[in-house]
């Protein structure tokens, strides 16, 4: 088995075109940014993405950032007829990205000048805040948050 390694200069105070991206997700509870259950919300995202027909694109899991509700996603190649759980990015869809570096719990002070850096570079708010998880056992914490807008 393979294992990927991740190249942070890829992630990093970058811009990437999302327009046309489709995801499948599941809703999740999140107390203080946190969210609750993952593992078992994980299980139940692969089960129906994969019962509902959806071929799984690449390995990014993304969680929405929220105080009490969210999402938790994964891409998913589109299908002629989406369903419920289906975000589809039809418009012109932005997202820039920054690697946090540090303890789960700070993560709040990175979103925050993520968001301060997509309203200055593009004069709007990020319409929804996401992050993937990159920290391995033995390795620092490293977190990809997204800006979409």
């Amino acid at each position: 088995m393979t294992e990927t390694v991740f190249d942070e200069a890829q992630w990093d105070m970058k811009d990437f075109d999302w327009t046309d991206k489709t995801f499948y997700f599941v809703p999740i509870i999140s107390i203080f940014n946190k969210p609750i259950s993952l593992g078992s919300k994980l299980e139940q995202l692969y089960r129906e993405a994969r019962q509902a027909g959806y071929n799984i694109l690449g390995k990014m899991v993304l969680i929405q950032y929220g105080v009490l509700k969210g999402r938790v996603m994964i891409e998913v190649e589109k299908k002629d007829i989406l369903d419920a759980n289906i975000l589809h990015f039809e418009d012109k869809t932005s997202v820039d990205t920054i690697v946090y570096r540090g303890t789960p719990g700070g993560i709040s002070k990175a979103v925050q000048r993520l968001r301060e850096r997509v309203a200055s570079k593009r004069r709007i708010a990020p319409r929804a805040i996401y992050y993937m998880y990159i920290d391995k056992p033995g390795q620092d914490y490293k977190t990809v948050i997204f800006a979409i807008t």
